[in-house]
């Protein structure tokens, strides 16, 4: 018998949440290729949320059987430039990391993931474990984990002109890059204007790529922006 969840993103096929819905399930069912075609349809209709794009990106890693390809890069890579803090994403490339033994750049993709959860998820459990078994392998391969360096606080806020012109609901960027070096963001987190003034701390848990910390950098450009 055809299951309601399907039923229900057959009678409106141009539902972005029926298939979202739809995809999550067939994750759940080991349906991966199905689910991999869902969540690229959901993304049609809906635009490249980088949620959106996460979970088509874990769908089709499992359904390549956890083969890492361009494509799956491309959609990590986009999710993340969108929102740093993408945690399907995160946790995503910390699986890669780990099935190719890149064990710490497991343990730091997940630690970036595990800053973004609530004390109260009960997904901190298990995302632990990982970290714990990421760090118990990068020592029998012989191997020290990097400690987790100190982050740099920063306070943000707009003055009163400005604040007038955005939106509530207008994501703000904050990063830090380095004076000398690539142009890319090191660190990088997403607030909303309704949230302003706000203090963040930046730092290597926050990297947008494990290769580039913002401990690597004696010096670094911080930068705020309204999008």
């Amino acid at each position: 018998m055809q299951w309601a969840v399907e039923r229900a993103a057959a009678a409106q096929p141009d539902s972005p949440e029926g298939l979202y819905f739809l995809g999550r399930a067939y994750m759940a069912q080991d349906r991966s290729a199905d689910a991999a075609k869902v969540f690229e349809r959901t993304v049609a209709l809906a635009g490249r949320q980088p949620e959106l794009l996460g979970q088509w990106a874990q769908a089709q890693y499992f359904a390549d059987n956890k083969q890492w390809s361009p494509k799956v890069q491309a959609l990590t890579d986009e999710a993340l430039k969108l929102d740093p803090k993408a945690v399907t994403s995160l946790g995503l490339l910390g699986i890669a990391a780990f099935e190719g033994q890149r064990y710490q750049e497991a343990i730091d993709y997940w630690n970036r993931l595990l800053a973004q959860l609530p004390p109260e998820d009960n997904s901190r459990a298990a995302l632990q474990g990982g970290i714990d078994r990421a760090a118990e392998k990068l020592k029998e391969s012989g191997g020290t984990v990097a400690p987790q360096k100190a982050a740099m606080k920063v306070r943000v806020d707009l003055s009163a002109d400005v604040k007038a012109k955005a939106l509530p609901t207008d994501s703000v960027f904050i990063f830090a890059r380095a004076v000398s070096g690539p142009p890319a963001p090191l660190a990088a987190k997403r607030v909303t204007v309704a949230e302003l003034p706000i203090t963040v701390e930046l730092g290597d848990a926050d990297a947008m790529m494990p290769q580039l910390k913002l401990s690597n950098f004696p010096e670094v450009q911080l930068v705020a922006r309204i999008s």
